[in-house]
């Protein structure tokens, strides 16, 4: 967070802070890299959780940003209030190529920390849920410079907490994602496109921006919603079948 500080306080300052936002990824995993060369402790590869994976979490982790994206675009389309992620078909494939290739590479280098080293840690000490509640909440408020700084919201308040409500629930689901699959490879493609398809402010959208940041974080408080009461139905539907069997 002090570095995280530092590097905000100067590119702050230049003439196009947000082009730089993007090497803030790089700081969790530059601190791990200090901090394990000044006490010479050794680096433990499996310890960021990079392993094969089944080809169905990883569909997952492609489709359902895309999905997010397309849902919410198509919303703002459909009530006549602008595009949201292109104006023409066409640029979808430019969006879905640079979704699976630069922004899933920036994504990796976060989540060796993240979703990699840091679930490693504390999944040694507490549950799944308290392990997710934990680094979401760091995550969302380790990204609130950025809405604080260079979102640039009419409307502060409403900007601010739809964009770290948004966050939160996006770091619950990466989370999911490592847990089931045991690899942080679907919490890397999932971030990426997450970063294209949701996180994007819009184009050619006439809407405020708090506004937009209000609608997405509706739609994906709801999703998140609807996963999560998914999931509990079909842990009670196992129990059932458990005892059932007994």
């Amino acid at each position: 967070f002090i570095i995280t500080s530092m590097y905000h306080f100067f590119i702050a300052r230049t003439e196009e802070p947000r082009a730089y936002l993007g090497l803030l990824m790089i700081i969790p995993l530059l601190i791990f890299l200090i901090q394990h060369i000044v006490i010479c402790k050794k680096i433990e590869i499996p310890q960021f959780a990079i392993k094969k994976l089944k080809i169905a979490p990883l569909l997952l982790s492609i489709v359902l940003p895309i999905g997010l994206g397309l849902f919410v675009h198509t919303y703002f389309f459909l009530t006549n209030q602008g595009t949201f992620l292109f104006a023409e078909p066409k640029e979808l494939l430019i969006l879905l190529v640079l979704g699976l290739t630069i922004t899933t590479i920036s994504a990796l280098i976060e989540e060796i920390i993240w979703r990699g080293y840091y679930h490693n840690r504390l999944r040694k000490i507490y549950s799944f849920r308290k392990t997710a509640f934990i680094i979401a909440l760091i995550w969302s408020l380790w990204h609130f410079p950025i809405a604080l700084l260079y979102k640039g919201y009419t409307n502060l308040i409403i900007g601010i907490i739809s964009y770290l409500v948004i966050l939160f629930f996006t770091s619950y689901l990466l989370s999911y994602l490592r847990e089931g699959s045991g690899s942080i490879i679907p919490a890397t493609f999932f971030h990426g496109l997450m970063n294209v398809f949701y996180f994007t402010d819009g184009v050619q959208i006439p809407l405020s921006l708090h506004t937009i940041e209000l609608t997405k974080c509706i739609i994906l408080s709801l999703f998140f919603i609807v996963i999560y009461i998914w999931k509990r139905f079909l842990n009670y539907s196992c129990i059932l079948e458990n005892l059932k069997m007994d």
